[in-house]
């Protein structure tokens, strides 16, 4: 390790940010866990704080430390990783940029998430919704307010769920209806009738669910949403199997 180790110092030196980050991966696949390979990664960081290898290695850092259960320092990690990405989109935000932020955050989050920080999960999608917002991506935004809305629900604040839930519908029905669209906004529908169920309003689930039909066409969901419906005119309540998990800040590093 030590001589590797002296490898990425002479190609920090020189200024060589692929091949220091090439030999830093290496090494947190052989020899994780170590501090000095933990504050090493830092450093290229700091040396090139807006070099895709950097946040690469960064990224592998975090989840190999998770997976070592290390949450601490992985959040560590995924902070600095979410800087990287956070300046390249300063720099110059282009489509990969912003797709390599989001990732970064969902990492962030998923370390936050199993530290049972859920203030950290909720203030990356807030920078996610931010930033989709800040460069004219309705659909991340109506994405990210719908992941703050599912956090909302597992929170038990259904007011506040409904709020940003009902807010992502209608910026999805805003969006050209096209079939990813129309399938994300049927998801949203789906999971505004959990929560106006569970106020005790089903009325306005029932209204939900049947939009969220229209949305779903032939897609294999419209049977789990008929169920719902069946579910409710029966005046049960809500079946405890409906999935109503987000999908940021779910990453498994097991």
């Amino acid at each position: 390790m030590a001589d590797v180790m002296k490898g990425v110092r002479v190609c920090m030196a020189r200024g060589a940010v692929e091949d220091a980050a090439t030999l830093l991966l290496h090494l947190w696949a052989e020899a994780p866990g170590t501090a000095r390979l933990r504050e090493t990664s830092l450093e290229l960081a700091d040396r090139f704080p807006l070099a895709e290898p950097a946040a690469e290695v960064l990224r592998c850092a975090a989840l190999t430390s998770a997976g070592r259960g290390a949450l601490p320092a992985a959040a560590e990690l995924a902070r600095r990783e979410v800087g990287v990405w956070r300046a390249r989109c300063q720099a110059s935000p282009s489509p990969e940029a912003l797709t390599g932020h989001v990732a970064a955050l969902d990492v962030l989050a998923s370390v936050q998430r199993a530290l049972g920080e859920d203030e950290g999960v909720a203030a990356c999608l807030a920078e996610v919704v931010e930033w989709q917002y800040d460069h004219g991506d309705r659909a991340g935004v109506a994405w990210g307010l719908r992941e703050l809305g599912v956090l909302a629900l597992e929170a038990g604040d259904l007011d506040l769920a409904g709020t940003r839930l009902t807010r992502a519908v209608a910026l999805y029905r805003e969006q050209a209806d096209q079939a990813p669209v129309r399938l994300a906004r049927g998801g949203c529908r789906v999971l505004l009738a959990c929560v106006r169920w569970v106020q005790g309003r089903p009325a306005e689930a029932r209204s939900s669910l049947e939009a969220a039909l229209g949305d779903f066409g032939d897609d294999d969901a419209a049977v789990d949403v008929l169920r719902l419906l069946e579910a409710l005119d029966s005046g049960g309540d809500l079946p405890e199997s409906v999935p109503v998990g987000g999908e940021f800040g779910q990453l498994s590093w097991a």
